[in-house]
């Protein structure tokens, strides 16, 4: 699960990665690059809920190799078209097949965990998460120099696919306490629950940071002249090599503290910062935005994936329905994140893009206020 996971991260990152190279094959600019990001987020976005029902029925083991071979086949897939509208068609396909991995694994992790503490659980799964997109964001930048930016692709998909195989092969089977059919009861307590949607709607606020930082950073620092290929990759990695450690401390602290609500409100106004140090044109200003970003998401997704898993009130049964609710919320909101940027900076410039940004991060404040602030069962 960990390696699929990686993987995962791999090929949800790599494209922004690398778009600096294919832009020129394709004759796109910022505006592609945010094409791309929006129609992954609407396929991860608008599947979680069809991904959480299967895992309720058929098991999370075998709904998350599903999406990992869907997922990896259409990223694979990717790496012999010719136009953004053909790529937009197969990343919308990539995000749709990643919907059913997440909460499907999530359920996974915690149940294999001693004690099946959600914090931790989820710390473990989003630092490996973190792993994969320091991979992508990187080392991905130099595989995509040496052997072209197709061949990158059709390498990822492939590991994507070994991935797959691996966990059909190696983890446990599911356990036997599935249910036949989804009752509208459970569902409409799930889709009606004002807690799950707050949570999900404060994610958002994570989001804004994460999504923009990991789309679009090494395309900003090679636009301005701020950096090489190499450095921009390192420096945009930071965004994910920095939650690999946030997220298990932050998996700790939800676990042993009580104040859930004072510390996602803390996370989104460093959010919101992180964003508005990206206005700087600098490579030291970059480096400080990708920081706090990864701090603040790795504290923020940590304690919003257990809150929802945690706020679930509808059955062990449905923990996973109950994860995939948040994770559509928040994920299907991430399409605004991309197209808000590109369009800003297109009328307006790149400093306009993060600060308008940053400002609309800072909206997302308003749904965990409304909390109750005890989360735990």
């Amino acid at each position: 699960m960990i390696f699929a996971r990686i993987i995962y991260a791999l090929n949800w990152m790599n494209v922004g990665a690398i778009f600096f190279l294919m832009g020129p094959d394709l004759h796109a600019g910022v505006s592609g690059l945010g094409t791309l990001s929006a129609t992954f987020y609407l396929g991860i976005g608008i599947m979680q809920i069809p991904g959480g029902i299967l895992t309720a029925k058929w098991g999370p083991k075998r709904v998350s190799v599903i999406g990992v071979f869907l997922a990896s086949a259409s990223a694979l897939g990717t790496s012999v078209m010719t136009t953004i509208p053909e790529i937009a068609i197969l990343r919308f396909l990539v995000g749709s097949g990643m919907a059913f991995v997440f909460a499907p694994g999530v359920v996974i992790i915690a149940r294999l965990l001693r004690g099946g503490k959600s914090g931790i659980g989820v710390g473990l799964y989003n630092s490996a998460y973190d792993v994969g997109g320091a991979l992508a964001l990187f080392g991905w930048v130099v595989v995509a120099e040496v052997t072209g930016w197709r061949l990158s692709l059709a390498i990822s998909g492939g590991l994507g696919l070994l991935s797959g195989a691996l966990t059909l092969l190696l983890v446990p089977r599911d356990q036997t306490n599935l249910v036949s059919s989804i009752g509208r009861g459970p569902l409409l307590t799930i889709l009606r629950d004002r807690q799950l949607i707050l949570v999900g709607l404060g994610m958002l606020g994570f989001d804004m940071s994460n999504t923009i930082v990991s789309s679009f950073m090494i395309y900003y620092l090679l636009s301005i002249n701020a950096a090489t290929a190499t450095v921009a990759g390192l420096v945009a990695s930071l965004v994910t090599v920095v939650p690999i450690f946030t997220s298990l401390w932050a998996g700790r602290i939800y676990d042993t503290i009580e104040r859930h609500r004072v510390t996602m409100t803390i996370g989104i106004v460093g959010s919101a910062t992180a964003l508005a140090l990206g206005a700087f044109p600098s490579l030291y200003a970059a480096v400080a935005c990708t920081v706090l970003a990864g701090i603040v998401c790795g504290v923020g997704y940590t304690f919003g994936f257990a809150g929802a898993r945690d706020l679930n009130r509808a059955g062990k049964e449905y923990e996973g329905l109950a994860i995939a609710w948040v994770n559509s919320i928040h994920l299907t909101g991430s399409v605004i994140p991309p197209i808000l940027f590109s369009f800003v900076v297109e009328k307006l410039g790149y400093a306009q893009g993060w600060l308008w940004s940053a400002a609309v991060t800072l909206l997302f404040i308003g749904p965990i206020l409304l909390m109750m602030e005890h989360w735990r069962r």
